[in-house]
């Protein structure tokens, strides 16, 4: 063999070796860039559905405000009803209070309230109150009763309130007592 074809064997076998390792190379590199193209896949993959999941998130979040808030308006609209329907069921309670008062019916009662209150205290000295706006009553109840009746200081919607000082006790029987216990308890149930 000559030089020159030593050289060219050679020089083929230089070219060889370097093409099998630029080919071995670049197989890596294009290897080493797939493998990094499919990481940055995953992890945009990954990014896009954290961000789909903080969107939806405060969507949820905003969504259960929005729905706390209307629900919150509901119920102050519902109590604010069902406070002016009370209202207007204990004015006209009063009315018809203010009605009864009038009737003879009224003075019956408050006779046999006076009777019941005398016999069941009948060993203590005691005082019964009535209304103030039943002043008119006052001198009839005593001689239908015999019993020690004046006029309370205040207002109370009529019925009686009895002061047993011995036992220091007082019987509420009015009406303003009973009305309020009974609006305490009152409630409107849907």
């Amino acid at each position: 063999m000559t030089i020159e074809e030593k050289m060219e064997h050679f020089r083929k076998l230089s070219l060889d070796s370097a093409n099998t390792k630029s080919a071995e190379s670049l197989s890596s590199y294009k290897q080493s860039l797939d493998e990094e193209l499919e990481v940055h896949k995953e992890s945009a993959t990954q990014l896009a559905e954290e961000s789909k999941r903080a969107r939806l998130n405060q969507i949820r979040a905003n969504s259960k405000k929005e729905l706390a808030s209307a629900q919150m308006m509901i119920k102050k609209n519902l109590t604010q009803k069902q406070a002016a329907i009370k209202t207007q069921v204990f004015d006209l309670v009063r009315e018809k209070i203010s009605e009864y008062r009038k009737t003879p019916e009224y003075v019956s009662y408050l006779t046999n309230q006076i009777h019941d209150l005398m016999n069941t205290y009948h060993d203590f000295n005691i005082t019964i109150y009535i209304d103030p706006a039943d002043e008119s009553l006052l001198d009839d109840l005593k001689k239908a009763t015999g019993g020690n009746i004046q006029l309370y200081d205040k207002e109370f919607l009529g019925g009686t309130r009895t002061i047993i000082p011995e036992k220091n006790i007082l019987v509420d029987n009015s009406f303003k007592s009973r009305l309020a216990d009974e609006q305490e308890k009152f409630t409107i149930t849907l």
